[in-house]
């Protein structure tokens, strides 16, 4: 065929590699962002138990976590 024996096994172990850093780095991102939101959405939560805002307050805030988390 023209090629090295050998020369499609380096292809696809290239491919093999590029998705495999590909799936870690979406998976870091994903865990970044899994992890940064509860704590926004608890620390909201606290300050709504606790009195230190209401219900509308709450919800608005919630709301613009959201988009900004999105």
């Amino acid at each position: 065929m023209g090629t090295a024996p050998g020369g499609w096994w380096l292809l696809l172990a290239a491919v093999i590699a590029a998705a495999v850093a590909i799936g870690v780095l979406w998976y870091l991102r994903r865990q970044r962002k899994a992890t940064a939101e509860p704590d926004s959405v608890e620390a909201l939560k606290q300050q709504y138990a606790t009195g230190e805002i209401d219900e509308t307050e709450l919800e608005t805030r919630a709301e613009r976590l959201l988009r900004h988390e999105s």
